[in-house]
Parts: C-alpha cells; structure tokens; sequence
C-alpha cells in the first residue's frame, strides 16, 4: 500500500508491508477497479480469495481514509 500498486516478487521482497496475494484475488481487484458499475457485483470468488479481498480492503481503507472501519462480512 506504501507505493499505491501491485508489485512483482522481486519488488515486493524489498518492501517489508508488501502483501502476497492469490491471483484470483489481484484478478478481482483489477475487475473492481474496471468493471462497469452495473455489472459490478457479477463475479465468484473461492472463499480463501474472499477473505484476502477482505484483508486488503479494511487495511486499504483504513490506510486511506486514516480511521479504522469496521467492515461487516463481504459474504
């Protein structure tokens, strides 16, 4: 979250906040962020990658938005 981005596995091993993360998951992150509003909510993910999507969302927005938020279950 430091740099705003995704990193790749040679950067991310110099970046001690860095987060590893499934493919699925960096996947639903970049349908998210592209998807037309109306056709937003039209994706599955496997309940492992909803529980990442979850972690990198509430330190997102608590990073972001300096307060932390409780984020009632995405499922």
């Amino acid at each position: 979250f430091r740099d705003n981005g995704v990193k790749c596995d040679a950067c991310s091993k110099q970046d001690k906040g860095a987060i590893e993360i499934s493919e699925a998951t960096l996947n639903a992150i970049k349908y998210i962020v592209l998807a037309p509003p109306k056709k937003l909510f039209s994706f599955n993910l496997s309940e492992e990658s909803l529980r990442e999507l979850e972690i990198i969302c509430k330190i997102y927005l608590n990073e972001k938005l300096d307060k932390e938020y409780k984020l009632d279950k995405l499922v």
